[in-house]
């Protein structure tokens, strides 16, 4: 294993959602990084990405950007390299010149955009030739452990809890839509860009995995309860308690590593290029 993804491994080891930890893997894995790189993340929320990046590769030309003020402070606060780039930008008209950056990171952000398709415009207008993006969105078809109250109610009823209810609504909290692999593909081409692979990731999980993660931890969390289980905060390593809450959630999500893709799936993983 290169030595950067070593680094990285040990990052995401401590990560409490499992799911976030695959889709954060594969990401990393594949964005072909020597160092040099100029990148963009759009959405970065509080700056896990950027901050991960820039201690694992400090030359990097790092911009991050999000429409959420609050988001932007907390990032500027855990990112340790002042070097990054910190922007209040809307996805669908992004302040840099075409062709500006060699790789872009859009993770869990289409799902939030109404005009999803001029942002997907927006990314392949600021992205070099040649440039790589990777992608990741919630996938329609996810798995009925993740979020058993909505799979039952959108397959016997044709419905969901409400979006606008985050701590409540699951794998909709704020979500205009959920996403088909054939979906987005198509999307994604009709822009110009090519499609080099699809991941179908975390397929095993503990029950309610969402609602535990989202609906209770996160609030639990942001209430400075359990800190040491918040990823954008800097811990030096991971309490007992800590340790035995997630043993049974990682030795289910372990059943994962069997393969790269999986029908159902709770994200949809795309590594595409310009």
């Amino acid at each position: 294993m290169k030595n950067y993804l070593k680094k990285i491994k040990f990052i995401l080891d401590s990560e409490v959602d499992p799911a976030f930890a695959r889709r954060a893997g594969i990401i990393f894995e594949n964005l072909d990084l020597s160092g040099g790189e100029k990148i963009l993340e759009i959405g970065c929320g509080r700056g896990f990405y950027l901050n991960v990046l820039s201690k694992v590769f400090p030359k990097l030309d790092i911009t991050g950007i999000d429409l959420n003020e609050k988001y932007l402070s907390v990032a500027k606060r855990f990112i340790s390299n002042n070097k990054v780039k910190l922007i209040k930008a809307d996805a669908t008209k992004l302040p840099f010149a075409n062709k500006t950056f060699d790789r872009i990171i859009a993770t869990e952000i289409l799902e939030h955009i109404p005009n999803d398709q001029k942002a997907i415009s927006e990314i392949y207008r600021v992205l070099k030739p040649g440039g790589m993006v990777m992608v990741t969105v919630p996938n329609t078809n996810y798995p009925f452990l993740w979020d058993p109250t909505n799979w039952i109610l959108e397959r016997i009823f044709k419905w969901h809890l409400p979006s606008n209810i985050w701590w409540l609504s699951g794998i909709w909290a704020d979500h205009v839509r959920l996403y088909g692999e054939k979906e987005l593909k198509d999307k994604i081409e009709k822009k110009g860009f090519k499609v080099q692979k699809v991941w179908h990731a975390t397929h095993y999980c503990f029950p309610f995995s969402h609602f535990l993660f989202y609906g209770i931890g996160k609030n639990l969390v942001e209430r400075g309860i359990f800190s040491n289980m918040n990823r954008f905060k800097k811990t030096d390593k991971d309490s007992s308690l800590k340790k035995i809450l997630l043993w049974p959630i990682k030795r289910i999500d372990k059943l994962n590593n069997s393969q790269d893709s999986f029908s159902p799936s709770v994200n949809l993983v795309f590594f595409i290029v310009k």
